[in-house]
């Protein structure tokens, strides 16, 4: 059967060796670990989660800009297609 092993062991980095570390702990003791948190951090975490229930596509707007395509009658917005060309160095200013 195996023993209890009292202290902590750890790996010297330096020496390569193993050392023991006498580690005591207070069983008596009546504390409890607790955290504080910003308000922001508590905002932050509730708004990821809400992010995570998003869906990546909108699978209603990529659907009824498809069914415009394939009909022939989808016209994209040219100045925002200019803007974007310009942006990306596609197309000097003209």
């Amino acid at each position: 059967m195996i023993s209890k092993i009292g202290g902590q062991y750890n790996l010297d980095a330096l020496n390569g060796k193993k050392s023991r570390k006498n580690v005591y702990y207070d069983n008596n003791a009546n504390k409890s670990d607790e955290a504080d948190f910003s308000s922001f951090a508590v905002h932050l975490s509730k708004y990821n989660a809400e992010l995570k229930n998003i869906p990546d596509v909108r699978e209603d707007l990529v659907a009824n800009l498809k069914t415009q395509v394939e009909s022939g009658n989808y016209v994209p917005p040219l100045d925002k297609l200019a803007s974007s060309l310009i942006i990306a160095g596609m197309l000097d200013n003209v």
